[in-house]
């Protein structure tokens, strides 16, 4: 387990970024739990934000049907792609995919990143109206689909916030059901991995924290359906490691969800699970999106980090394999119909 900590001082231009983000009370959306939720409906209304223009001129841009949802499948534009990523986003299971996201695909995507990668962004079934156990099984398919159609793209998950937990969810679930390969690695971008939120500095946490309030993501403990929200299909942090691909966290200090890090960190220990997580204490939840200096940086981080995790032995096929003794089940409950 590695802990690597960017000391750096927000640029001026971030701080002032962050300070027009307070004075627009960005955080409303997730101010109270009625109040997320009509928020929601109405942008689940408006639908997800499909590929900017920008992303459509310099990347090769499809729509297709994956596992019954629609996605978006982004490409290099000049050069083959040497790995797939498939991305899971955040938006604390109420909210779609927004077009901030789109500067994150473009970085992964670029002719001249480190992998230039196939980037595989779906759009899954969202709270109130969908749980973990209606999801989860159309990811598992779309994940056996991406494999199988080209076996030679190592595959790296990745997901942000809720779409984090998610990330974490999938892997288990594909070690756990066997007959799917593993991906390359796992990263893990601000995620959501305790969803009761029952850490104690989560309170301290909200005063600093300029886009998530504690009242309004339990909310999304719809996602549960009948399970309790802290069963490791929701709350991964409870589940098991071992036997997963490596993981890599990015996290920021200005984050109520940021405690549950030290008890992934606690999990990963105990589990044995090859863990690295990458805090940058100055940023807020889900930065690496934002058209900030210090979002450009994360984002060649990332780029570099697919290419990383796609070349060590193993990244290039997945392996097929279940941890002997071991039910399916996700992170630990009781599994999913698939």
């Amino acid at each position: 387990m590695r802990w690597s900590v960017d000391g750096r001082r927000p640029t001026t231009y971030t701080r002032i970024y962050t300070a027009l983000m307070w004075a627009r009370r960005d955080k409303r959306a997730f101010e109270g739990a009625a109040h997320t939720l009509k928020v929601a409906r109405r942008q689940q209304a408006k639908g997800d934000a499909p590929p900017t223009r920008w992303t459509r001129l310099s990347r090769r841009v499809r729509e297709r049907d994956l596992a019954g949802m629609r996605a978006w499948v982004v490409s290099p534009r000049r050069v083959r792609p040497r790995a797939r990523v498939l991305y899971l986003h955040g938006g604390g299971y109420v909210h779609p995919l927004t077009a901030d996201y789109w500067r994150l695909v473009r970085a992964l995507s670029a002719d001249g990143a480190p992998a230039p990668a196939e980037v595989v962004v779906p759009a899954y079934p969202l709270a109130p109206d969908a749980t973990i156990d209606e999801v989860l099984p159309r990811l598992l398919d779309a994940h056996r689909s991406l494999t199988a159609s080209t076996p030679e793209l190592p595959v790296v998950v990745m997901g942000d916030s809720a779409g984090g937990a998610l990330t974490l969810v999938l892997a288990a679930a594909l070690r756990d059901h066997g007959d799917h390969p593993h991906p390359a690695g796992l990263v893990l971008l601000s995620p959501w991995l305790d969803g009761t939120l029952d850490e104690d500095e989560v309170v301290d946490l909200e005063a600093s924290d300029p886009m998530l309030a504690e009242s309004g993501l339990r909310a999304a403990a719809r996602w549960a359906g009948e399970r309790d929200p802290a069963d490791p299909l929701v709350s991964p942090v409870n589940g098991r490691l071992e036997g997963l691909a490596p993981i890599d966290v990015l996290v920021g200090a200005h984050d109520i969800l940021r405690p549950a890090v030290d008890r992934l960190a606690d999990l990963a220990h105990r589990d044995g699970a090859r863990l690295q997580v990458h805090e940058v204490p100055a940023m807020f939840h889900v930065w690496m999106t934002r058209a900030i200096p210090e979002a450009r940086r994360t984002r060649r981080q990332l780029a570099a980090l697919v290419a990383t995790r796609t070349s060590e032995p193993g990244g290039a096929r997945g392996v097929r394999s279940r941890p002997p003794g071991r039910r399916p089940g996700g992170t630990g409950g009781s599994p999913p119909p698939v």
